[in-house]
């Protein structure tokens, strides 16, 4: 199984909420690359970094905002010179107002919106949301946790006015955007078999060349990104369909159901037919 963290049990909300702030020196990789079951907002306060994000490489520099789905998988490696500040914000979309809501659901959707620029004369103002965001919750009280219940829609409402989206294409590196291809490959065609070779010739590399850039870039090996995009599909599957587990299995790329039950257990901590039960209810 793959070496990848459902972070959403490390990174506990408390009433539906966490924020922090790190200041990187050098160069740093998350531990693992990562998913959870809440969005995250990234912001770059100062340096720059690479975000790998489902598929797709952004590159974020001061003053850069990455919005992150519940689910997707991420890693990130930030720049070998320099300082970097950085704010991470965690929420549960569905605790927030539905009129507030309505500004982010574009992000679902909309892959080119994920990154996105806050206006340069509204840095300042926005860290200081932040910074206020943070101070509130570090209270540790019923009166900060109230009081972010108010300030974080007024946060999100301000930066849907004062953000402007970044295409993901702009000075990107011919080497990654070739990796993304093959990761794009993957997303499209998990159900069928796929090996390394296959995908190193969707862009344009040697096998060798292309296993070394790929972990390099996304933290975890081919094959077990591979399976990672496979579990994922299976679990949609197994929410939104009742049909047969062995099924589910063959539809994801997985020809043994045997073995697709063991990989899932090992990822989710059950089994397929106890994670359709769960789901229900």
């Amino acid at each position: 199984m793959p070496d990848l963290q459902d972070l959403s049990k490390d990174k506990r909300l408390r009433n539906h909420f966490n924020i922090d702030k790190k200041r990187r020196t050098n160069q740093h990789r998350q531990s693992s690359p990562h998913f959870h079951s809440y969005y995250e907002l990234y912001y770059m306060e100062e340096g720059q970094c690479k975000f790998f994000l489902t598929d797709t490489v952004y590159s974020l520099q001061k003053g850069h905002m990455l919005l992150i789905p519940p689910g997707e998988f991420h890693t990130v490696v930030y720049d070998t010179k320099g300082m970097h500040d950085r704010f991470n914000l965690y929420f549960d979309k569905e605790k927030i107002d539905p009129c507030v809501r309505s500004y982010l659901s574009i992000f679902d959707e909309d892959l080119s919106v994920r990154h996105f620029r806050v206006a340069k004369e509204k840095e300042e103002e926005v860290s200081r949301f932040l910074y206020r965001l943070l101070e509130l919750y570090r209270m540790e009280n019923d009166f900060g946790d109230l009081t972010i219940h108010y300030f974080l829609p007024a946060f999100l409402l301000s930066l849907s006015k004062n953000t402007v989206s970044i295409d993901a294409a702009e000075d990107r590196d011919p080497k990654e955007a070739a990796l993304e291809n093959a990761v794009q490959y993957v997303a499209t065609h998990y159900a069928e078999t796929i090996t390394l070779e296959d995908a190193a010739g969707i862009a344009g590399f040697t096998p060798t060349y292309f296993s070394r850039k790929f972990k390099e870039l996304v933290g975890i090996c081919f094959r077990d990104y591979l399976t990672h995009i496979r579990l994922k599909e299976s679990t949609k599957l197994l929410r939104q369909t009742t049909i047969p587990v062995q099924e589910v299995a063959n539809r994801c790329g997985f020809h043994s159901s045997n073995y697709f039950g063991d990989t899932f257990r090992q990822a989710y901590g059950m089994s397929p037919r106890d994670y359709r039960k769960k789901e229900e209810i």
